[in-house]
């Protein structure tokens, strides 16, 4: 009597778990590899083994499986062997690519998590494109992850702070700040020497050795003066003596402009080494000596940065720049 009872109360449950399955649950992956198990080996016991689960449990998820979908997938040959159906047949093509695309989208997944892939977006200052630093890091780093796309954009410092700030850049390579805008923060990558940009016109360009004390009574071409602003009132103040207000004359929107009026013979100015790479004729560059100040090229990104392939980047550089000490 106990062992009926057992086996009705067995029974009352299968009945219940099944249609708490087909009832009260979505469809899931389990289902389709429980279905391409089955549909493999032909035999319920088999394909159990194979899942490492019971093939009574496995029996229950196939008919819920079945009733999600109103039909029949399997029809029993003996007791454990079964044969698709052409509902089934139809089906397991549909299930073999939902399950390859599952698996896909797991390794992508777990790829972005890793930083392996994903979009960088990159700002830089002209100077940093001139030196080379931005290149030889972007190609060394492509080398290592070439599944991860970096998207480069020329920006001067103020430019990329606020595309920095609302999210539509990622790295900058920018001078460096007297201060860091909230939420940014960064670390320098390259110290650059200064030099002059001279009109090959004024005596100075023929001098061999250059000093601050030599050019302090000369007119001077400079940015403007939203680019020079947090940043010590720019290059030129930073090679003034002691005391010294450099004579501004005239003012460019950008490197190129300065460099275009300095060849006109209105003044000179002051750059990072790099710059002296732009060849315009009526300009020479001379390296000014007796100045311990350098340009300081920084990398500028989130404090809090959260996506594993900007992380990435950083600690990549960070890492080329530790072997380099």
């Amino acid at each position: 009597m106990r062992l009926v009872k057992y086996r009705y109360f067995v029974i009352i449950r299968d009945i219940v778990f099944c249609e708490f399955l087909s009832h009260n649950r979505p469809m899931e992956l389990r289902h389709l590899r429980y279905f391409a198990a089955v549909a493999e080996e032909r035999h319920f016991g088999r394909a159990a083994a194979r899942l490492n689960i019971a093939a009574p449990t496995l029996s229950h998820q196939i008919l819920a499986l079945e009733n999600m979908l109103g039909a029949k997938l399997f029809v029993r040959r003996t007791k454990s062997a079964v044969a698709l159906t052409q509902t089934g047949e139809r089906f397991l093509t549909e299930a073999y690519a939902t399950l390859k695309q599952a698996a896909n989208a797991e390794m992508i997944g777990r790829r972005a998590a890793r930083g392996d892939i994903g979009t960088i977006a990159m700002g830089y200052i002209f100077s940093a494109g001139m030196s080379g630093f931005v290149s030889d890091h972007v190609m060394s780093f492509r080398e290592l992850h070439p599944d991860v796309s970096l998207q480069l954009r020329r920006l001067v410092t103020f430019e990329q702070f606020r595309a920095l700030t609302d999210n539509t850049l990622d790295i900058g390579f920018t001078a460096m700040p007297k201060s860091y805008p909230a939420g940014l923060t960064g670390f320098i990558v390259d110290r650059q020497p200064y030099y002059l940009a001279i009109p090959a016109s004024n005596p100075v360009a023929k001098q061999k050795r250059i000093t601050p004390a030599d050019i302090v009574d000369e007119p001077f071409v400079a940015v403007s003066l939203e680019m020079e602003v947090g940043f010590g009132g720019g290059t030129i103040a930073a090679i003034a003596p002691p005391g010294k207000v450099p004579r501004i004359v005239e003012r460019g929107a950008d490197i190129f402009s300065v460099l275009t009026l300095c060849a006109t013979g209105i003044g000179m100015s002051v750059m990072s080494e790099p710059i002296a790479n732009v060849q315009i004729p009526g300009l020479v560059y001379r390296k000014l000596d007796g100045v311990s100040r350098t340009f300081d090229l920084v990398l500028v990104h989130r404090r809090n940065e959260a996506a594993p392939a900007v992380r990435m980047f950083i600690d990549f550089v960070r890492s080329r720049l530790r072997k380099k000490v």
